[in-house]
């Protein structure tokens, strides 16, 4: 399949990540009008019948096929790093997790998309922009290496009757985050003293695997004021409180991560490929 053929596909609806094909290795059913796409398997099964609809009012309307397979969260992301070490890879698949974008576009294995992305920009925020970007350090420049897909944002769920039931009130919550957190932990005292001895105040995902800690490390970031760590010129700007020294910066060479989806490139020329936020960003 010829990169004219998998940009085609790309500037159609489903605005994924296409794949260059490497020198040597074998792409299943390289016909020209037929792509082979990978996406993670959504929470609810709402996402995937929304998925299979998408794939399929795009061949209608394109002529083009779809091959895709939905995959469970945790083997997409074992498929896709086997996929990439042996050559035998996708037209297209969902960046999973977040931060392959970056760094496999810092090894040169994606496809610079930066011509299909652009025919959408006015379409995307600037978080999303910046999501879909990385830095090539051969190349030595930055540019798009997926096209932005979805966004999400990272909530405090709140179960109103337990506050209430706490003789507190949801008008009383602070607006601002000591203040916010400190009141849900008087509602944990006061649900205590009324015998609700498994209710707690506060529930956060800290588990040493997926995406969910990051996630809430990245909130906490952002919330006290920690999102401008890097520049949007490329600088890591950091402060060492306990010497008393200045903030210091440096260049960085990639930035975090959002949601997106990219394309991979060949061993002999650099080759194919496959980002959530606070708001979080989704590429192909």
């Amino acid at each position: 399949m010829t990169d004219l053929t998998r940009r085609s596909v790309l500037h159609g609806s489903l605005a994924l990540a296409a794949a260059r094909p490497f020198a040597a290795p074998h792409i299943a059913r390289a016909a020209t009008t037929t792509a082979t796409v990978w996406f993670a398997q959504g929470f609810v099964q709402d996402e995937d019948v929304a998925l299979r609809k998408a794939v399929a009012d795009y061949e209608k309307a394109s002529g083009n096929q779809i091959e895709l397979s939905i995959i469970p969260f945790a083997p997409h992301r074992q498929k896709i790093i086997s996929a990439i070490t042996s050559g035998v890879v996708p037209d297209m698949t969902m960046s999973n997790p977040n931060e392959i974008l970056q760094l496999f576009a810092w090894q040169d294995k994606w496809l610079d998309v930066s011509d299909v992305v652009e025919t959408q920009q006015a379409q995307f925020s600037e978080t999303a922009l910046q999501a879909a970007q990385a830095y090539n350090s051969v190349s030595r420049k930055r540019s798009f290496y997926g096209v932005p897909l979805r966004a999400a944002a990272i909530p405090c769920h709140i179960w109103g009757s337990l506050v209430e039931k706490a003789g507190l009130r949801i008008e009383d919550i602070p607006k601002t985050w000591d203040a916010y957190f400190d009141f849900f932990k008087k509602v944990q005292d006061n649900l205590r003293k009324q015998g609700e001895r498994k209710v707690y105040g506060l529930g956060f995902q800290v588990t040493a695997n997926g995406v969910d800690p990051a996630n809430l490390f990245n909130a906490f970031l952002i919330a006290y004021g920690g999102q401008d760590i890097v520049t949007k010129d490329g600088s890591c700007i950091s402060t060492t409180r306990r010497s008393g020294r200045r903030p210091s910066r440096r260049r960085a060479t990639s930035a975090a991560p959002t949601g997106t989806a990219t394309c991979r490139r060949a061993p002999s020329t650099g080759t194919m490929r496959t980002t959530t936020t606070r708001s979080t960003r989704n590429s192909w």
